[in-house]
Formats: structure tokens, C-alpha cells, sequence
């Protein structure tokens, strides 16, 4: 294990904050504030900085770095620092955002905090200063720190799937009051809704089981404005968006061939489980559980449903669409002759393995202009289409439009439903 020395710690301190503008915390194994790179105002909610900083700490286990969602919102980056297998600190990075918070959700925090007036300015002009960084930047952030604290790579999707277990209470800081406005509900305007196309591409993810592209695409979401679904208290409107999600998800795994009655135990579970949650925080965690415990399952039924030759060539397919695929591969990776394997995989999936191939090329196409800025042209090379005129017409076969219409479509909001 490297030494880990305060020159090293500093530098780090100092590239994240060039390169984030985010302040970062040095703290040691008993929880003291050591450095603070720069200073700057903290959430006027919380009465003792020390205390608040000291608790973040304490959610480190193991060595992965963790990332935080606070009971108002906030989420912090926590990796630790590690003297050999001893604990020796953490350096703390935030506060932060995924998405925009509109000006409702920061009114039911000033609700449920019953913060006097001049708290109320202090609250809106901290939240207004707060950097707003991408899942998948923050996470690659987490990497290269711990990269440079200890010279080891880190898998980001086993730092994405520890943190599925992490929250963070507060509570002890700012304790929520309880208010008489909670089960009020109110429905936000249409603007601060997701994108329609990134939530049917969510579902069909846990629909089919792709629980890799899940964690790509939770990375990957573009940033918007949260959701409210409740005016009056902040953990009212996270309850609500959770159980709008879970109601979705619940669906999307009983397409998938997840069993009924499983299905809506599930479903009961998690929206019981979010209902019993005390922050935020809680909240989200829970909710990435219950997305995970899905997508499990349609797995689980997949390879009941389907034969280990065709499970086979399935993943194989999902994880190389960028990639050239010929039936040979496929051959060779399940032992069977291509004729007799073409034959069992349409028997099977009711498509033959080029149309299958082709469908998701195109699902993945339409994901690809929906979030990103490439050209038609880039995409169709991306994904292997190395013929425009041959793109456009497996794309029209599957959608009914020309790659231009649905893009066009997708920009101004007006999205159709897949044909399957």
C-alpha cells in the first residue's frame, strides 16, 4: 500500500477542486476536520459543520469510495484513507448535484425545516451555488482518486453496485419536523418530467433484463430537473416519484416474464420499505435496490425461458452491439452449427439472430440520438452501419420513420412507441 502522504492528499485536493469546483474535506480516523479545500459556506441547515462532516466519514466500509445523498438533497463523494488495513481518515468531496432542484423541492425543505426568513435566503443561495456533475463523472472522479491515493483500478461497476446498500442519515444534525403539509399532493408542471424516451428505454431494460446497460443508462441519465410530486414537504414528492418508479418497474418485470404474484410482492415490498424511509436518502437507495431486485428476477425467469445456447448468445449480442457480430461468432460460442442455432434462436425469441441483432441495433440507436449530440452518421458507423442508405432502411423497418423523422420527433418532445 502506498504511503499516503499530506503533499499527495493536498494535490488532491486541489486538481478535484480545479477540475469540479467542489470543496474538499480532509478528516481524520476520529473524525476531525483537518483541511478544507477552499472554504466555503455550508448548508445552513445543518447547526454543526464538524459533527455533519464527522458523520459522511463514518459511511465508508472497506475501501470503495461512497456516494452520499444527504436528507435535503446534497450528495457528497467519501473515499477513504487507508493505512495498510487501518483506517486513517476520509476525504470528503461536495456538496454536489445530479440534477437541477427546483425552486419547489427547496421550498419543501425551508417546510419541512421550518427555517426562519433569513434562513430561508441562506438556504436558496447555498443550493444556487452547488456544482451540478454528471453519476458518471462522479464516479470516474472516485476512481482516479483512489487511483492516485493507491496506484489499484477500480471497476466502476463494482463501486456502483456497493453504494447500492449506502444512505446517509443526517437526522442527528437537523432533525426533520414533522409537517402538517406532507400528505398534500401536488402534480409539477410537465417541465420537470423525464424525458419520456430515457423512461421507456429504463423499462425496457428491466424488461429484458440487461442489468449492465440499467447501470449505464442510471449513469448516463441527462441532467434535468427533478420530479415533484408534492409542494409542501421534500420527502413527501421523493416517496412519490419512488412509488410512480416502482409501480413502472413492477410492470416492466411482469412483461419480462417475472411471475405475478412475485411481482407484486415485490412491488408491496419496496413501496412499504420507502413509505417506512426517514430521508431522502433513504429514499433513493431504496429505490435502486428495488430497480436491482427486478432486474434480478427477469433474469432469473430468462434463464428458466430461455435454453444456455440462447441465454448465451442474447448477452453476447447485448454486450457487443458496437462491435461486428457474425453467426460464426455465435457458433462458436454456443458449439452448435449456425443453421441448427438459427433455427432454436427464432424458435426460441421469435426472431432470427440478424433481425434480433438489428432490432437492438436500432433500440440503441434511438437511445443514442435521445441523449446525445452525435450526427445520424456517427451513430449508424457506431453501431455498425456502415451504409447510410442501409441504416435509414433498417431503421424505418423497425420504427416506421426515417432516423432524421425520429430524431426530429425526439427533439421537439413528440416520441413514438417502439414497434416490437
Amino acid at each position: 500500500m502506498p504511503n499516503i502522504t499530506p503533499d499527495s492528499i493536498q494535490l488532491i485536493m486541489h486538481m478535484m477542486y480545479t477540475e469540479f469546483q467542489m470543496t474538499l474535506y480532509w478528516m481524520d480516523a476520529a473524525g476531525q476536520l483537518l483541511e478544507e479545500q477552499p472554504l466555503r459556506g455550508f448548508n445552513p441547515v445543518y447547526d454543526h459543520k464538524a459533527q455533519t462532516l464527522a458523520l459522511l466519514a463514518q459511511q465508508t466500509n472497506g475501501h470503495y469510495p461512497v456516494v452520499q445523498s444527504t436528507n435535503v438533497l446534497e450528495q457528497y463523494l467519501t473515499v477513504p484513507l487507508l493505512d495498510g488495513d487501518r483506517y486513517a481518515g476520509a476525504l470528503i468531496a461536495g456538496p454536489f448535484f445530479h440534477a437541477i432542484v427546483p425552486d419547489e423541492l427547496i421550498s419543501g425543505i425551508i417546510r419541512d425545516y421550518q427555517l426562519s426568513f433569513r434562513q430561508q435566503d441562506a438556504i436558496r443561495q447555498f443550493y444556487a451555488s452547488i456544482p451540478l456533475i454528471s453519476k458518471e463523472r462522479i464516479y470516474n472522479a472516485a476512481a482516479m482518486i483512489h487511483y492516485m491515493l493507491y496506484q489499484q483500478r477500480l471497476d466502476l461497476a463494482e463501486v456502483i453496485q456497493h453504494n447500492l446498500h449506502i444512505h446517509i442519515k443526517l437526522d442527528e444534525q437537523a432533525a426533520i419536523v414533522s409537517s402538517p403539509y406532507e400528505e398534500e399532493m401536488y402534480i409539477a408542471p410537465a417541465s420537470y418530467h423525464r424525458n419520456p424516451e430515457m423512461e421507456r428505454i429504463f423499462l425496457q431494460y428491466i424488461r429484458e433484463g440487461r442489468k449492465e446497460d440499467l447501470v449505464r443508462w442510471e449513469l448516463g441519465f441527462p441532467t434535468e430537473k427533478l420530479g415533484v410530486l408534492s409542494k409542501k414537504s421534500l420527502l413527501r414528492s421523493e416517496k412519490n416519484l419512488a412509488i410512480c418508479s416502482i409501480t413502472l418497474a413492477t410492470r416492466a418485470a411482469l412483461d419480462g416474464g417475472v411471475n405475478a404474484e412475485i411481482g407484486y410482492t415485490l412491488s408491496d415490498f419496496y413501496i412499504q420499505a420507502v413509505e417506512e424511509c426517514q430521508n431522502p436518502g433513504e429514499v433513493q437507495a431504496t429505490l435502486r435496490r428495488g430497480y436491482n431486485d427486478f432486474v434480478d428476477r427477469v433474469l432469473e425467469s430468462q434463464q428458466k425461458r430461455y435454453s444456455r445456447e440462447i441465454n448465451l448468445c442474447r448477452n453476447y449480442i447485448f454486450h457487443h452491439l458496437y462491435e461486428p457480430i457474425q453467426l460464426e461468432h455465435l457458433s462458436d460460442l454456443t458449439g452448435l452449427t449456425g443453421d441448427y442455432l438459427s433455427r432454436r434462436f427464432k424458435n426460441e425469441t421469435g426472431r432470427s439472430p440478424i433481425h434480433f441483432i438489428q432490432y437492438y441495433r436500432v433500440q440503441e440507436a434511438k437511445r443514442l440520438m435521445s441523449s446525445t449530440s452525435h450526427s445520424l452518421s456517427a451513430i449508424a458507423t457506431m453501431l455498425q452501419f456502415h451504409d447510410q442508405s442501409y441504416f435509414t432502411k433498417i431503421f424505418k423497418a423497425h420504427t416506421n420513420q426515417t432516423p432524421k423523422q425520429y430524431k426530429s420527433a425526439a427533439s421537439g418532445g413528440h416520441l413514438p412507441l417502439a414497434r416490437i
